[in-house]
């Protein structure tokens, strides 16, 4: 899913509706993978505490803590260029995402915003603007891949 040398997060919902897709075969699967619930839940909380102190000094909005209490699901790690970084890290974030994909690290951008969609945009006149970007955050990912998405943010946003 994420190893795509170019960028490929778009797609369109032209109505609105509902998607099913779980079949008996995926559900069984469900049901045993949630017996690694706690584990898994444990190495995205380590995950998403290394990202937040390796990327703290770069110019990002990185994700807030869960409220006292409760628990983060870190099903996703989204960053942002900071307002006015465009201008003082000198690239935008399409160039980032670019950057990461010539390294071979995909992002997304979850989930593609409305208003670019055809049935939200025209029917409720939606206007684009700035919208985060997801970096990768899997249970099964190395320390040594979470190191190289680190380093390669920090040479295209420092040059």
């Amino acid at each position: 899913r994420y190893q795509s040398r170019s960028p490929a997060w778009y797609y369109e919902v032209v109505a609105p509706g509902y998607k099913y897709n779980l079949t008996d075969i995926a559900s069984a699967m469900g049901l045993v993978q949630l017996q690694r619930l706690e584990a898994f839940h444990a190495r995205r909380e380590v995950l998403a505490r290394r990202y937040h102190d390796a990327l703290k000094d770069l110019p990002l909005v990185l994700p807030a803590a869960a409220p006292a209490g409760d628990k983060h699901a870190w099903h996703l790690y989204v960053i942002r260029l900071a307002e006015g970084a465009a201008v003082g890290a000198g690239v935008s974030r399409d160039t980032v995402v670019q950057g990461l994909a010539d390294r071979g690290i995909g992002t997304s951008v979850h989930y593609v915003p409305l208003h670019r969609h055809p049935y939200w945009r025209d029917r409720y006149g939606l206007t684009p603007s700035m919208f985060p970007l997801s970096i990768p955050l899997y249970t099964a990912m190395s320390d040594a891949a979470q190191e190289r998405i680190v380093l390669a943010l920090r040479e295209i946003l420092r040059g």
